[in-house]
């Protein structure tokens, strides 16, 4: 299942892809966030690189209660969901950043890159994360669940 994952921020958005063989998540780049206009264009995205569900970071604190943005998050994964009817999973993104940027830095990206590309790394984390995820548990690429 190939998948589009999105790391939601009130200036920009991360954006990231799986093989739909879901072995690899790679960033792809990162969006000022405008609302209305990034929506349609992260809709229109989707179809265009063949995305079959959504990913969204959900921002939570380290006791894992959603911070005050959460609800930000969730209203854009669900609008966006309604807009290209695909199915949606929230996913915890506690520490994604750091370990972004400690791949990042590890890859010899300099410091000056690094921030741009933050986000799109943050959102390919999530992604490996959930792959991980279904991998472990045995869920099959074909299969949401």
């Amino acid at each position: 299942m190939r998948w589009i994952g999105l790391d939601h921020g009130t200036k920009n958005i991360g954006i990231a892809f799986t093989d739909e063989l879901e072995i690899l998540a790679s960033p792809f780049e990162v969006w000022p966030n405008q609302g209305e206009p990034t929506l349609a264009k992260l809709a229109r995205l989707a179809r265009e690189e063949g995305a079959q569900a959504l990913l969204v970071g959900l921002p939570v604190h380290k006791d894992g209660a959603e911070s005050a943005t959460a609800p930000l998050a969730r209203a854009f994964g669900e609008d966006l969901a309604a807009r290209t009817g695909l199915p949606l999973v929230f996913w915890d993104e506690r520490l994604t950043s750091v370990e972004a940027e400690r791949l990042l830095a590890a890859r010899g990206v300099k410091p000056r890159d690094r921030k741009a590309r933050l986000d799109a790394a943050a959102a390919a984390v999530m992604l490996n994360d959930l792959i991980e995820t279904r991998r472990t548990r045995g869920i099959p690429a074909n299969r949401l669940d």
